[in-house]
């Protein structure tokens, strides 16, 4: 299942700002969110359409760059024991992670349509947390690029909020942000279809 998205650009902002959308995965609000999708300088009315998997998966990652295969993460299956010596559990929307032998990987990352949405360090001493959830959030001029965290200072007032639970398609408009002394905010109106 997918929740297919039409972002649409009339805002009339002559530096075209880039657009991020991500999730806020970390139970730990202080832990920075990772931007999932950045669409780059869209122009005045062009339409960027993409689609958002409800399902997670997740790799492994060691301190050297490497990765481990993409498995998928089924919440229905839970608990299970990969064989990475993963311990996977859940509690409601929650996933624990814990590493129950020493190897080499350090970190775990949560995937949403193969792209990063959430990291964490992995240990055999703690678990390692995610809430899975349908919620999404979208803003202009976070200066940052696909795959890389948030920095807190650079979220805005354009932030809003879209949720893709039981919704096969979305629509999303930013509009204001035009040039002179009565420009208005950039805004995004979301419309369910």
């Amino acid at each position: 299942m997918q929740t297919d998205i039409c972002f649409r650009n009339l805002s009339l902002n002559t530096h075209l700002p880039s657009v991020t959308i991500f999730q806020k995965n970390h139970l730990d609000e202080e832990a920075r969110s990772i931007a999932w999708k950045v669409i780059p300088h869209c122009q005045y009315r062009w339409r960027h359409p993409f689609s958002i998997e409800r399902k997670y998966s997740y790799r492994l990652c060691d301190d050297q760059g490497n990765y481990s295969i993409v498995r998928d993460l089924f919440p229905e299956k839970l608990p299970h024991h990969d064989e990475q010596g993963l311990l996977i559990t859940q509690d409601t929307n929650i996933i624990c992670v814990r590493k129950t032998i020493n190897n080499k990987y350090t970190g775990i990352q949560l995937l949403k349509n193969n792209r990063i949405i959430a990291g964490q360090p992995l240990s055999t001493h703690c678990h390692t947390s995610f809430r899975l959830t349908d919620e999404f959030y979208i803003a202009a001029d976070l200066r940052t690029s696909q795959g890389k965290r948030i920095h807190p200072i650079n979220i805005n007032m354009s932030l809003a909020r879209f949720d893709i639970y039981n919704k096969t398609r979305i629509d999303i408009t930013m509009t204001g942000g035009q040039p002179g002394a009565d420009s208005s905010p950039l805004t995004f109106q979301i419309v369910s279809v």
